[in-house]
């Protein structure tokens, strides 16, 4: 009887190890990193903050506005391709729809200029930057995108191949679709 529950128990933890290893699987806990929002994510955000041209407090809202995009984010895993040691998992995500937002913004700065000038008659850009920001922060529309994570597969083990420029900004909910 021993020996019966040790062979399970072998095979359950051989089998749930290779579960994890599967090219759907990495994308996935990549994107779950995300939505809770791990050291790694969090340290991406204020990477991707301290790079802005913001004040202080606009910063602070900058990391709220990303933090709320990812703990938001709902994905699907559509498909899965594996083709030797390269595979292709085929997602759908859903963002809060910030390039929208950014564009409203813009174009309520551009009709109302003046709402943004100092007591000098100049454009004061921390605060239509906080005008922008609180709005993406209330922001309530959201788009879907698609995104295709290429993997490698080294020692055994699948590697998710580091996002480019286009995925990030779809994940950040600021990629431009009107051009599409």
């Amino acid at each position: 009887m021993k020996r019966i529950i040790t062979i399970f128990l072998v095979t359950l933890i051989l089998f749930g190890c290779s579960l994890t290893n599967t090219p759907s699987s990495k994308v996935s806990m990549y994107l779950d990193n995300f939505n809770k929002l791990t050291d790694d994510v969090i340290l991406d955000v204020e990477a991707k903050v301290s790079n802005e041209n913001l004040s202080n407090k606009n910063k602070d809202t900058y990391k709220k506005v990303l933090s709320r995009v990812y703990q938001d984010m709902k994905y699907e895993i559509k498909d899965e391709s594996i083709n030797g040691d390269k595979a292709i998992v085929v997602t759908k995500i859903s963002v809060y729809d910030l390039y929208k937002v950014k564009k409203e913004s813009d174009n309520y700065m551009n009709e109302n200029t003046t709402e943004f000038f100092k007591t000098d008659n100049t454009f004061d850009t921390d605060l239509y930057d906080e005008y922008r920001l609180n709005k993406m922060l209330e922001a309530k529309d959201m788009v879907d995108y698609e995104i295709t994570f290429n993997l490698n597969k080294k020692n055994g083990e699948w590697i998710l191949e580091t996002p480019d420029r286009v995925m990030l900004e779809k994940l950040n909910g600021l990629y431009n679709y009107s051009n599409e």
